[in-house]
């Protein structure tokens, strides 16, 4: 009998059933075959680690064509294998370009963007301190009345025909600017060309102006100056002079120019005299001639006399009664004679005498006397016989243009 508390197994059902199979001993068991036989014991070769998980795939795009041909990324090591192309643990890597190059080109750039702005403000300087003391000088010259040096740092040329008042004879008979002042200088960038600010003094008063200066292979100079335009001279006046000047102004001279200052005005020459001493201020803004009054001076009614004389002169010497009279002789009618048929002989007695025009705006005009003529007119008679008879005359109308050229008085009868 078996135990009760022991549970039945397959092997006891087995043993109900059927004979039981003895378990062979250790002495029974069968050898395995040669191949079967293990092999003497080495040391295992290091298994390489289990590969790691699968990511799940993305799903691919379709295939464009590349821009670019990729290059194929470097293979990576196995897990556990070193990276070849890792650098050695614990270098850092250098970087293509050391440090160093980058501080010397960056300072290398910094040197040259402060030369190039040192060398540009330099420059200016230089060029505007040029400019500004040229112009300095400009100005003293001007107030020392030394006109020629001005004129040398202007380039300019005092035989010219509007420059004939910028000259030491006549600057040097001026009253002179005071206190001139280069207050600033504005230069141009693009080109050298440099605007001058200046103040002076003069007569009491300040005054403002402005020049221009250029700069060329021979250095800095006065490329527009300090001079002003005179006052036009109308034409109904024979103009006036300034002391120390070659020649006098008229009306021709609309483009003459002089530097600033006070010039005395004089009578344009001899045969006109001046009333008082009028002055002529010139500087910005005032350039004016007032109170000129011109008279004809004895000179010139000498001279017109003179011409006068020879023009009734040459009156006398006509024959014909009617050319007598367009000459400017108006003579008696006969009574009894026929003028067409006759011939006159004229005898100037007193010449007309030449008195000054009471036209106090005209200094061109004059008017005459009478004066005294005889003459002695022979021919025929309305009858058709032989006669001679006595006529008398005094001056007629007569119309003369009086021009001053070349200091000389020209009259001219129409």
């Amino acid at each position: 009998m078996s135990d009760p508390t022991v549970p039945a197994d397959d092997n006891h059902k087995a043993a109900e059933g059927a004979p039981a199979t003895p378990e062979p001993t250790a002495a029974e068991q069968p050898a395995p075959p040669a191949s079967e036989q293990p092999a003497p014991e080495q040391p295992a070769p290091e298994q390489p680690a289990p590969p790691a998980p699968q990511q799940p795939v993305p799903p691919v795009a379709p295939e464009q064509p590349p821009a670019y041909a990729a290059a194929p990324a470097p293979q990576q090591p196995y897990a556990g294998q070193p990276n070849p192309y890792a650098p050695p643990t614990g270098e850092k890597k250098k970087p293509a370009v050391p440090h160093w190059v980058w501080w010397v080109i960056g300072g290398a750039f910094a040197f040259a963007a402060v030369a190039i702005v040192a060398i540009v403000v330099i420059a200016n300087l230089l060029g505007g301190g040029g400019a500004k003391a040229v112009a300095q000088d400009y100005l003293n010259d001007i107030a020392k009345g030394n006109a020629s040096a001005a004129n040398k740092l202007a380039r300019v040329d005092a035989s010219e025909g509007e420059n004939f008042l910028l000259t030491n004879a006549v600057l040097g008979k001026a009253q002179h600017i005071t206190a001139p002042v280069v207050s600033r200088t504005l230069s141009s960038r693009s080109s050298d060309l440099t605007q001058a600010s200046v103040t002076y003094k003069l007569a009491g008063k300040t005054y403002r102006g402005t020049i221009e200066l250029d700069k060329d292979d021979k250095g800095w100079y006065v490329s527009r100056g300090l001079t002003y335009n005179l006052p036009f001279v109308s034409s109904s006046i024979p103009g006036y002079s300034v002391p120390g000047a070659e020649h006098s102004l008229t009306s021709k001279d609309s483009e003459v120019v002089a530097y600033p200052g006070v010039y005395s005005i004089q009578a344009p020459n001899k045969y006109y005299e001046l009333a008082g001493s009028p002055k002529l201020t010139v500087a910005a803004d005032s350039y004016q001639v007032k109170d000129l009054k011109l008279t004809p001076s004895q000179a010139y009614l000498d001279e017109v006399q003179k011409q006068v004389d020879a023009h009734y002169a040459e009156c006398a010497t006509k024959t014909a009664y009617y050319d007598v009279e367009d000459c400017g002789i108006d003579l008696s009618y006969p009574s009894n004679m026929s003028v067409s048929k006759s011939t006159v002989a004229v005898t100037v007695d007193e010449s007309p005498k030449v008195e000054i025009s009471d036209d106090s705006d005209s200094y061109y005009q004059f008017k005459i006397g009478p004066g005294k003529f005889s003459a002695v007119m022979t021919g025929s008679d309305y009858s058709g016989n032989p006669a001679s008879e006595n006529l008398t005359g005094q001056a007629g109308y007569i119309s003369a243009d009086i021009k001053i050229d070349d200091d000389k008085v020209v009259v001219t009868f129409n």
